[in-house]
């Protein structure tokens, strides 16, 4: 049996309305057009990131432009939130843990730049994180598109976060194993390190910072791993 055309999904930054026509603006255009290569009349879904899901037709006129058609689905925001807070790893391992957090649910992204981070400039790397979410996002079959916080140092984050509201889990192999009182929120910060882990003074600092430190399981994961793993056991699917 031959398998049906499914339509592509398409992330659009601005507002959507049945019976719209969106002109898209260059970098959406030449997404459509020569990455996924959508062809002239072809039907498509559509969403910017509020819940919200839209079917369309695609006009390529001079200009690319979507004619909305259709109001698809809504989804409410999960009232479980769940930020990752990575340590920033080699470039590769970083797109991998974005792109599966997201895929996962995760709702907020907070870059760090710790002891053993990879070097780089990090900063540059931003809109790329941001593209990977929005992939991502349109890949898993998402609504809502997760927040990327801007760069940070593990100091200043750990200062940032100390009155914060979440329950904050450090997961290091000398933490102690997952409890169900641990999962018993409704708001979580998750801290991943990177390549390497956390140095012993980082590790001390967050318990000074209360942080809770727990370890998954008795095997090491890589800092990709890890976050999709905390993340799992938190979401609990």
């Amino acid at each position: 049996m031959k398998q049906q055309n499914k339509n592509h999904r398409i992330y659009i930054p601005c507002d959507i309305a049945v019976n719209q026509t969106i002109k898209c603006d260059v970098s959406s255009s030449h997404h459509i057009k020569n990455v996924l290569r959508i062809k002239n009349t072809e039907d498509v879904i559509l969403f910017n990131g509020d819940g919200k899901e839209y079917t369309g037709k695609v006009f390529h006129d001079g200009s690319t432009k979507i004619s909305v058609f259709s109001f698809l689905r809504a989804i409410n925001v999960n009232s479980h939130k769940i930020s990752l807070a990575q340590c920033i790893p080699s470039s590769k391992y970083m797109d991998m843990a974005i792109q599966k957090s997201v895929e996962l649910g995760i709702d907020q992204i907070i870059p760090i730049i710790s002891k053993r981070s990879h070097p780089g400039n990090h900063i540059k790397k931003i809109e790329h994180w941001k593209k990977i979410i929005i992939h991502a996002t349109e890949q898993s079959n998402g609504l809502i598109i997760p927040e990327l916080h801007n760069v940070i140092l593990f100091d200043d984050f750990l200062d940032k976060y100390t009155n914060s509201e979440a329950y904050k889990i450090c997961f290091h192999t000398t933490g102690r194993k997952l409890e169900t009182k641990d999962k018993k929120h409704s708001n979580h910060i998750i801290l991943i390190g990177p390549e390497g882990g956390f140095t012993n003074d980082e590790v001390s600092l967050a318990i000074k910072k209360s942080w809770n430190i727990v370890k998954l399981g008795d095997r090491i994961f890589r800092t990709e791993t890890a976050s999709i793993i905390a993340h799992t056991l938190l979401r609990d699917f």
